[in-house]
């Protein structure tokens, strides 16, 4: 059971003054509920971070799923993956990751394992099942980066380790998006889409303003939303479920649930450096005894035991310690 307890009423109502982050969960899942609603914006979103690549861009999606929402504060998920489909074959999976996960290249590769092997069927021989393979395509939003180097867009592929550079295969390709990265280059600096989109979601998300408000304040997101209807389809379907009382609702009991993580993780780490300490401690005291009883064992070869005690004392071996190797050494 946790020490820290919140009172937490989900009747109340979220202040009117704060409004919904973007990159949370429930405005997420809202946002993202069916292709009918955010089809243009996810196809606008993962062609931005493809073009920035210089990958093949996708085309018409033609199925949206929200997956495996992890709101409760044992599962630690914090994330929605978004499922894309088109009409070419093509599978998109797109996560967002509030909380940093150790293991997010293997977490993709699980994910897209099933994703490869969608198109084969029962009886199908190999050749059959390569060929249906789709080409899978993983973005994750990363709070934190997972790689010390690079920009904030890293990309992961299948690649020949001997030169020349050449890509194994192009079935599957994991884009990262590390947004700390992202906030430490000129943000306002929106040079092509990819930067547009992340420079509205950073600023909404860190000030806590409506996306149509972050719009406004740059004339080249106003421009990029009068001619992007993805970009424009995610900025007004975020001020249409950021004012919906009930993700409003689900909105508060998930900055609730990242406050208790945040503090079991303060917890955890404090009885981690307690354990640590007393570790060190006790290993120093089995090795301050390991020598005071190599030092008595001079007793044996006629040594003066004053002697040994000082020469102990000099060394900084506690008395208790000396006084317990003197008694053992006696016996």
């Amino acid at each position: 059971m946790s020490d820290y307890t919140l009172e937490f009423d989900p009747a109340d109502e979220l202040d009117a003054r704060v409004t919904p982050t973007p990159l949370s969960d429930p405005v997420l899942t809202a946002i993202f509920q069916n292709a009918e609603v955010s089809g243009l914006a996810i196809r606008s979103l993962l062609n931005a971070v493809l073009e920035d690549s210089g990958d093949n861009l996708i085309s018409e999606v033609v199925t949206v799923t929200p997956q495996s929402v992890h709101t409760d504060t044992s599962s630690r998920g914090f994330r929605i993956d978004v499922e894309t489909k088109t009409d070419n074959g093509e599978i998109a999976i797109f996560e967002v990751q509030l909380t940093p996960f150790e293991a997010t290249i293997e977490r993709a590769l699980l994910y897209s394992e099933q994703s490869l092997a969608s198109g084969a069927k029962r009886g199908d021989d190999l050749k059959q099942v390569t060929s249906a393979m789709p080409r899978v395509i993983v973005v994750n939003v990363l709070v934190k980066a997972i790689r010390d180097v690079g920009g904030f867009h890293q990309v992961v592929e299948l690649a020949y380790r001997e030169p020349p550079y050449q890509r194994a295969t192009d079935k599957l390709t994991i884009h990262n998006l590390e947004l700390d990265k992202f906030r430490e280059t000129d943000i306002d600096k929106m040079t092509n889409p990819l930067r547009c989109w992340l420079t509205a979601v950073c600023i909404s998300q860190d000030e806590k303003k409506p996306l149509m408000e972050v719009v406004k304040m740059k004339l080249e997101l106003q421009a990029y939303y009068d001619n992007d209807p993805g970009f424009a389809q995610f900025v007004d379907r975020h001020g249409i479920v950021a004012a919906m009382p009930e993700v409003r609702k689900a909105y508060r009991r998930w900055e609730y649930d990242l406050i208790l993580y945040r503090l079991d993780e303060e917890r955890r780490t404090k009885q981690h450096e307690m354990q640590l300490v007393v570790s060190k401690a006790e290993g120093k005291a089995e090795r301050d005894m390991e020598i005071a009883l190599k030092a008595f064992d001079g007793l044996k070869k006629g040594k003066n035991a004053s002697e040994i005690i000082d020469t102990l004392k000099e060394y900084g071996i506690p008395d208790d310690i000396i006084e317990a190797a003197r008694k053992h050494s006696e016996t």
